[in-house]
This record gives structure tokens, C-alpha cells and sequence, in this order.
């Protein structure tokens, strides 16, 4: 928990909010949930429980949207990286709210 408060403070460098948390920490959950909600939708499960099922992951996405802007903006490096950095992450979360 305390890894989670760290990122939401943008306290993290930017390489790993985005990288770690972000990308491959968001991939596994994101992929788990939408599995799990595809195996509900073939199980007859109530449709309302497979799309819960599938969003489950967003809290989580806004968790690592708003941690990698705030670490974007402690970046020392190129200010396009760190642009790069919110704009991909904002995409990366809305690509995966979407599918």
C-alpha cells in the first residue's frame, strides 16, 4: 500500500510509474479482468457482472494515470519525454477501458 501512496504522490521516477506500474503492472490486471469477464460473458453470467468484472481495473488505471503525471512533472530529463509519458499513459488507460 504504502508503493501505491508513493506513486499517487508522483514521488517515483517517471521510468518505473510508467513502465512498472503502468504498463506491466496495468497488462497483468487489465488482461486477468477482461478474461474473467470473457469467461462470465460465455458462462451466462449476467452481463451487468461481466462489464463490473471488466472495469474492476479502472481505479487502478486512474491510480497510475495520475501517478505518472505527477512523477512526468519531476522528470529531469527532456520535457518531451515526460509530455510523451502523460500523453501515452492517458492512451494507454482509455485503450484498455475501451476493450
Amino acid at each position: 500500500m504504502q508503493k501505491l501512496k508513493v506513486l499517487w504522490a508522483g514521488h517515483l521516477p517517471l521510468e518505473i510509474a510508467f513502465w512498472q506500474y503502468a504498463i506491466f503492472y496495468g497488462v497483468m490486471l487489465n488482461v486477468v479482468a477482461t478474461a474473467v469477464a470473457l469467461f462470465l460473458v460465455v458462462a451466462d453470467a449476467p452481463i451487468a457482472i461481466a462489464i463490473v468484472t471488466h472495469l474492476l481495473p479502472v481505479p487502478y488505471s486512474v491510480l497510475t494515470m495520475v501517478g505518472v503525471w505527477r512523477s512526468a512533472d519531476h522528470y529531469p530529463g527532456p520535457p518531451n519525454t515526460a509530455l510523451l509519458a502523460k500523453l501515452a499513459v492517458i492512451a494507454w488507460s482509455a485503450l484498455w477501458i475501451a476493450f
